[in-house]
């Protein structure tokens, strides 16, 4: 019988299963707005749908390939984390920054990217 997943990988998983499903809705919203012709620019509208349903399935890949533990889904999802970090560096700077959504993102980006370098989840990935 497998030793169960330390409490850590768990939580992991839990943030970047809420992280697939906002990008799963943030996808839905740009995709209706699409389909309902409300772009004022339709080939922008176009090409932010079609990145946003590859980040969608990139998303969804790693987290399942992190349930599985396999090696790629932890590194695919800190990638992702510190992406996010920027991202939310960017949604706070400047004139029309929006604190609250940048805090947002520090706080699950970093909590996910601490419990994915945390011993216990460390050791399950590495190699002997």
């Amino acid at each position: 019988m497998p030793s169960p997943k330390p409490i850590q990988l768990n939580l992991a998983l839990i943030l970047v299963a809420l992280e697939v499903l906002t990008s799963a809705a943030v996808t839905s919203y740009f995709g209706y707005g699409l389909i309902t012709n409300q772009a004022n620019d339709l080939p922008i509208l176009a090409a932010i749908v079609a990145l946003m349903i590859g980040t969608t399935v990139f998303l969804a890949s790693a987290t399942k390939a992190l349930y599985d533990l396999k090696r790629w889904g932890r590194s695919a999802l800190i990638f992702w984390q510190f992406l996010q970090i920027s991202l939310g560096w960017g949604t706070i700077d400047g004139k029309s920054g929006i604190l609250w959504l940048g805090i947002s993102i520090f706080a699950v980006s970093g909590t996910t990217a601490l419990l994915l370098f945390s011993k216990p989840v460390h050791v399950i990935f590495s190699e002997e």
